[in-house]
């Protein structure tokens, strides 16, 4: 049994945009991994500057609360308390911490680049004494 196809003729204009549709096919291809990789480069960068020094990275010795809200939200509250602190990838900060009545409060975004209990250790160490110019040594 014969399986009959349609055939399409090409024109002398779609034969010359064709090179250039398999180049711009090509090309996406390829910058979308290398943007991903490059992505991942610089989250697995933000979290490893998130982790606290081993002195600090250990649960705190009284009441912890915890809130978790948008960075929107945390900027506005850690900002308004004078508690935040920036780096690098974090302008304005994106979580903060205090200690009141041997009571850790901290303030945790929901919908930033590392996962919650990244930054939850990272405050945490803060109300465990570490500083906010987060020496690592």
């Amino acid at each position: 049994m014969w399986v009959l196809h349609s055939v399409t003729v090409m024109n002398l204009k779609s034969s010359v945009a064709a090179p250039f549709l398999l180049v711009l096919l090509f090309l996406t291809s390829c910058v979308a991994p290398i943007a991903a990789s490059a992505n991942n480069a610089k989250k697995a960068r933000y979290v490893a500057e998130l982790e606290p020094p081993s002195q600090y990275d250990h649960p705190y010795d009284g009441l912890v609360g915890e809130r978790l809200m948008p960075v929107a939200e945390t900027r506005v509250i850690c900002d308004s308390l004078g508690a935040s602190h920036s780096s690098a990838d974090a302008p304005g900060g994106v979580a903060c911490a205090w200690v009141s009545d041997n009571t850790c409060f901290i303030i945790l975004p929901d919908d930033e680049l590392a996962p919650v209990d990244t930054y939850r250790r990272h405050e945490v160490a803060h109300c465990n004494g570490w500083p906010a110019d987060h020496p690592h040594d």
